[in-house]
């Protein structure tokens, strides 16, 4: 028995949007690899973990063909793969184009009434729902979980997009839950929605989280990520690396020439294929020789995303007035029982807010966005 087990493939992501063109092909590159790594190896089936398209994605998108041919590659040869809807994929067109790949045999979505049998492997899974989150979705998902009934001759197979507390820790999001609430009588528990990988064995069971096979954001934690899927042989689990695009992400203080050309000698230092942020301070003498540098490189063909901003600007205090539009921005969307929860919750995503704001007032819009991406839906 060989598998992969893949999640959050978000085709159709288009970030960064300043190079939105360049990563929707990023996203859908990377499910090629996996697509060639499975007909290459002639593995058993492919498991996916939810998300399988991304909010930005559009039939219109351009890349549709690539995904449909992709999946067509995999018929032809009998390597089915099994999914279930993430949080991505259960809103209007995605939810349709799922339900079309399925009518279409392309892909088949798990259930947790019935299995999808493959090669002799029972494989089990719940879609998230719709227009459920926060409180609900927690106590929906502790509620419905213990009560779904495995029935099985053999290998089996469960498949959630979340994770629960013994792979995900120190996290409020409604999709981490107890471990205990888990179904009975699975051998393979297989999980998504997070982005990063982590695998945990137990009494021959087996927990998988292989994280997303692309960088969805630009931010320190990202940067050093590696970014694959599980490859399964005969019950032993390797986590398989595929090529992604390097990020890199600079922050510095400019006061004179030489700053400026300690920038400059770093970013060269990189691939052009890198993504690099920049996060500059300067001084406003300096602004227009920093942004002619800049545009130098972009024309090299460097990707950069700049956010500059003057040393004497005034800037929102960061433990004041931020935290209380954001705080007061989560109350007003999240079902969190008490404020004190909430306050929890924010301070676990601060290193999140650190990476974006850089002391302008639109930043609070970014940082809204990735809060609801994140915790909301």
């Amino acid at each position: 028995m060989r598998f992969i087990h893949v999640s959050d493939t978000h085709l159709g992501c288009e970030i960064p949007i300043e190079f939105r063109d360049i990563r929707k092909e990023d996203f859908v590159n990377a499910f090629k690899q996996i697509v060639n790594f499975a007909i290459k190896e002639r593995v058993d089936f492919i498991i996916h973990s939810g998300d399988f398209f991304d909010d930005y994605f559009r039939i219109s998108s351009g890349i549709l063909e690539d995904i449909i041919d992709s999946l067509i590659k995999l018929k032809e040869r009998n390597i089915p793969i099994i999914l279930i809807k993430g949080n991505h994929d259960v809103k209007g067109h995605r939810q349709k184009m799922i339900n079309i790949l399925s009518k279409l045999d392309l892909v088949r979505v798990a259930s947790s009434r019935e299995a999808v049998e493959a090669n002799g492997v029972y494989i089990y899974g719940i879609s998230e729902p719709a227009n459920v989150g926060g409180e609900e979705l927690r106590s929906l998902y502790k509620n419905i979980l213990p009560k779904i009934k495995i029935e099985k001759d053999g290998y089996a197979i469960f498949i959630f997009h979340g994770a629960p507390d013994i792979l995900v820790r120190d996290s409020f999001d409604p999709r981490v839950v107890p471990v205990s609430v888990l179904p009975k009588n699975i051998d393979y528990y297989a999980f998504g929605h997070f982005h990063f990988n982590n695998l945990y064995k137990e009494n021959n069971k087996i927990f998988a989280l292989p994280g997303s096979t692309e960088r969805t954001e630009i931010s320190r934690r990202e940067e050093k990520s590696k970014k694959g899927f599980y490859i399964i042989n005969d019950g032993e689990v390797e986590f398989k690396p595929i090529k992604t695009r390097n990020i890199a992400i600079i922050e510095r203080v400019i006061k004179d020439e030489k700053d400026v050309q300690d920038i400059i000698k770093y970013i060269t230092s990189k691939s052009r294929g890198s993504i690099i942020k920049l996060k500059i301070r300067y001084k406003r003498e300096l602004y227009e020789h920093i942004k002619l540098k800049i545009e130098k490189l972009l024309e090299m063909g460097y990707m950069i995303i700049e956010d500059l901003y003057p040393e004497d600007e005034d800037t929102l205090d960061l433990d004041t007035e931020l935290e209380k539009s954001v705080l007061e921005d989560i109350m007003d969307r999240l079902l969190f029982p008490n404020k004190e929860e909430v306050i929890k919750m924010f301070h676990k995503i601060r290193e999140i807010m650190e990476d974006v704001y850089s002391g302008k007032q639109n930043d609070i819009e970014k940082i809204r966005d990735i809060l609801r991406r994140k915790l909301i839906k």
